[in-house]
């Protein structure tokens, strides 16, 4: 299966920078999390496949 490790790494940094927003503005994870749109902002900037 082929992938980029460049995508790799831009998810994880935008998982990591929506961790630090939710925990700095006091959010309720859980909810977000759940949203239908987190996967589409933890996507953002990725190379298409």
């Amino acid at each position: 299966i082929p992938f980029s490790m460049a995508t790799v790494k831009r998810r994880a940094l935008n998982q990591h920078l929506l961790e630090r927003f939710i925990a700095t503005l006091d959010l309720e994870p859980t909810l977000i999390k759940s949203h239908p749109n987190y996967s589409t902002l933890c996507d953002y900037g990725i190379i298409a496949a």
